[in-house]
């Protein structure tokens, strides 16, 4: 924590975004969770881009809860078109340091909006549900929509807008818009300024649900048939920091490529990202490219190691970490590494090019989570062997 950057409490990074730091500092969530306020400077509506909740390493103090509602509440004062408020919520994914405080912020938002105000909505990509193939990778996500809507349930009719099905969170969809527009009344209004939209971009890979959200010009007010992009908010799929942990490396790299697809069509000059956790990072469009590749850098490493092991022996996930890392890590993220390794050897065995070789559980030993607060999930296989084989050796996978 001591080699990372400093980030203030509330920070002005556009003239359209202002990030609310969520005072959860912790080994995952690095200086915190970032919020982010999304508002067109003439234009008295608001939205937010995640709350705060527990960091890896510690509930959610009373205090830091406060200190989190009370910036987020000089930032919506500070907003140029008065009186500002907050229409949406829109969650990126379903873990709790994203999500927990979300009814504290919706009871503050009614507190300071008054009963004659629109209600705010909530919003969230559905996660995955088992249904229709769905991964084995999300099995422990399942149930985390259903959770999500427990912590609402209290919330009253003058907290909270539902959904038409009744439910509290409002489904998001991939390519969904919001728009921000000027408004005529605003004082702040030119009359030459241009609305704004985000749009959703589903990424699974670091959970089901994730998502990120493209800022950028409203397609009305360009010329092309594509708007210039103004910014990416990744949430957990690429940080401002190191590397995103991830539940599912097949989908996360096609995340990662379609991102890509995504920004370089448009990329004439460089666009920001603005990460869940961590700085923003100035060259979005390098530093995807840069995480992509550092993945498949990783699997080769993999391919190597397993390759080289004498006798074609069978290796534990732990075993393949100390071989490849060796002391380049501190033993407080080993837990981590192992779990991405972990997830590159489930990739391999999927395409027939390594094969699991199963072994009981330690009696005593629970499969839960190894970062804390749910956000690093062990999946199977920690304790079972991983050998290299040619495709055609491999029967299902396994041996």
């Amino acid at each position: 924590m001591a080699s990372l950057p400093e980030l203030p409490a509330v920070s002005t990074l556009s003239k359209y975004v202002t990030r609310v730091l969520g005072q959860n500092p912790g080994k995952f969530t690095l200086q915190g969770t970032n919020t982010y306020l999304v508002h067109h400077p003439a234009s008295p509506s608001l939205l937010l881009l995640d709350t705060t909740g527990p960091s890896s390493a510690s509930p959610l103090s009373p205090s830091s809860l406060q200190t989190y509602l009370s910036s987020l509440r000089s930032a919506i004062a500070s907003h140029p078109t008065q009186p500002a408020r907050i229409t949406d919520i829109i969650l990126t994914h379903w873990h709790r340091d994203h999500t927990a405080a979300v009814g504290h912020v919706v009871r503050m938002l009614a507190e300071l909006d008054g009963s004659e105000k629109a209600k705010v909505r909530v919003w969230k990509f559905p996660c995955a549900t088992g249904e229709g193939g769905s991964s084995d990778a999300w099995k422990s996500e399942r149930t985390k929509d259903a959770e999500l809507e427990r912590d609402l349930e209290g919330l009253g009719g003058n907290e909270l807008a539902r959904a038409s099905d009744g439910t509290a969170v409002h489904p998001l969809r991939a390519g969904q818009r919001f728009s921000l527009a000027p408004s005529g009344a605003s004082p702040a209004a030119s009359g030459t300024e241009d609305s704004v939209e985000l749009e959703v971009v589903h990424t699974p890979g670091h959970t089901s649900d994730s998502i990120c959200v493209l800022l950028r010009e409203g397609v009305s007010s360009s010329s092309s048939s594509s708007a210039s992009p103004l910014g990416l908010f990744t949430a957990d799929t690429v940080l401002g920091h190191g590397t995103a942990v991830f539940a599912s490396l097949s989908a996360y790299l096609s995340s990662l490529a379609s991102l890509i697809d995504l920004l370089s069509p448009t990329c004439s000059a460089p666009i920001p990202l603005y990460p869940g956790h961590g700085e923003v990072v100035q060259d979005g469009l390098a530093k995807i490219k840069e995480y992509k590749t550092h993945r498949e850098d990783r699997e080769k490493q993999v391919v190597e190691a397993l390759k080289a092991v004498e006798g074609g022996e069978a290796v534990t996930a732990g075993e393949l970490t100390d071989l490849i890392y060796a002391d380049t890590i501190p033993s407080s993220l080993k837990l981590a590494a192992t779990h991405g390794l972990l997830l590159h050897l489930e990739k391999l065995r999927e395409e027939g090019r390594v094969a699991r070789v199963e072994q009981p559980v330690p009696e005593g030993l629970d499969l839960g989570a190894a970062g804390g607060g749910g956000e690093v999930q062990i999946p199977q296989g920690w304790f079972d062997g991983w050998k290299w084989v040619d495709a055609s050796e491999a029967v299902e996978g396994r041996l």
